[in-house]
């Protein structure tokens, strides 16, 4: 079968051989079962390298580089975002769009995540998180990716679209697909399952409105046109996956380090103000998302000659855990200062739903602190992790 994410290699670069490394995106390796520790790894490579694994790309691994790429719209275009070269199809919106047509549809889609409209959903919010936890409170222990992170996450999405909670078990398995397959047949079939979910409810809401998020997107005004039915396909299915991935990881990655830093999570119960700025640290910590770019033009980087049409991976992970930018990286101190990361993004493409993110973290902790304290892993526990265009905890069995 073949696994690579495109059907052919783009051409190498002539560079240096030393520029040339075999990484995997799909397979960095944990240390100690820290994911992120084996993603910390990687600095000890080049600033920039260049890999002909998954069809090719560059790769950056200081957070200065990645920083600065990021917010470089006039060299690198947003088109790379998921590191596929071509693929059949309108483009996610807005993450894969440049401006001006970024900026038109963010204009649309911005007052929908806004901190007004989060604390409009918070209450319900709130009430499915409790109703998570206290559905596995008794039982005193929870394999936590199936009964907490994989669920409160698609049932905020589905509440926030205004669509039904039952419809949650078809959604998370093309999902899934989508966040860490590089299979290219398998991710377009995980695609075009939630296409035909997101056709449906467009045609839906298009001969039923209603006061939701599908309905006030499909009456939309972007640009001075209105908006067409592929374009809200791909908006409401990259609202879905952005939401999905990056919390269903950082819940993983939060509970497993609590899990493991009994202190760490004895401070925050003893001390739930502290659970804001906490979430932050622990947002550093453990990067999740990693995005890529494409060169829109040959152009120099800082010594490097880049080629119209190649790709850049900008791994959050690295820009996170970079010594050059943090001290003591690895360490998770809830009252470190210079703590400003990168797993929302920066700049014009900041994660969009970045406010109901940190909300639901947020609540997560404070609810399940409440009613457990103290919890670990078994000592025959295993925890799986794994590194693609996200990085995400797919097994975590927990007790207490």
């Amino acid at each position: 079968m073949d696994t690579s994410m495109n059907t052919e290699a783009w051409p190498l670069p002539e560079i240096d051989d030393k520029l040339i490394i075999d990484f995997d995106l799909f397979k960095v390796q944990p240390i100690d079962g820290d994911l992120h520790a084996g993603w910390h790894e990687w600095h000890s490579a080049p600033d920039m390298f260049y890999t002909p694994l998954n069809g090719g790309y560059w790769v950056a691994t200081r957070a200065d580089d990645i920083y600065q790429i990021m917010r470089d719209g006039e060299r690198f275009s947003n088109h790379g975002v998921a590191l596929i070269r071509e693929r059949e199809g309108p483009r996610f919106i807005p993450g894969e769009l440049d401006p001006p047509e970024h900026t038109n549809f963010r204009k649309v889609l911005n007052p929908e995540t806004s901190p007004r409209r989060v604390r409009e959903f918070e209450d319900s919010s709130r009430a499915m998180c409790i109703q998570l936890i206290e559905e596995v409170q008794a039982q005193r222990s929870c394999e936590f990716r199936a009964a907490i992170s994989a669920r409160m996450p698609i049932y905020n999405f589905l509440f926030f679209m205004g669509l039904p909670l039952s419809d949650a078990e078809s959604l998370l398995p093309p999902a899934d697909i989508i966040a860490r397959e590089h299979d290219m047949n398998r991710f377009a079939e995980a695609m075009a399952e939630l296409s035909a979910y997101a056709d449906a409810r467009i045609a839906e809401r298009r001969t039923h409105p209603v006061d939701d998020f599908i309905s006030r997107l499909l009456s939309a005004d972007v640009g001075g046109r209105p908006i067409t039915d592929d374009e809200a396909r791909v908006t409401i299915i990259n609202v879905m996956l952005g939401g999905l991935d990056t919390v269903t990881g950082s819940m993983g990655f939060f509970f497993n380090f609590l899990a493991r830093n009994p202190g760490h999570c004895r401070q925050l119960a003893d001390n739930p103000a502290m659970i804001p700025e906490a979430c932050e640290e622990l947002l550093r910590r453990h990067g999740i998302f990693n995005t890529g770019r494409l060169v829109k033009e040959d152009c120099d980087w800082r010594g490097i000659k880049l080629r119209k049409d190649d790709m850049v991976l900008l791994p959050s992970a690295l820009h996170n855990l970079d010594d050059r930018k943090f001290a003591d990286p690895l360490k998770v101190d809830f009252e470190r200062k210079d703590g400003a990361h990168l797993t929302f993004g920066v700049g014009i493409h900041r994660c969009l739903g970045s406010n109901i993110a940190r909300a639901q973290l947020r609540i997560l902790l404070e609810e399940w602190l409440k009613r457990i304290p103290e919890f670990g892993i078994p000592a025959n526990g295993e925890v799986k992790a794994q590194s693609g265009r996200t990085n995400s905890v797919t097994h975590l069995p927990l007790e207490w």
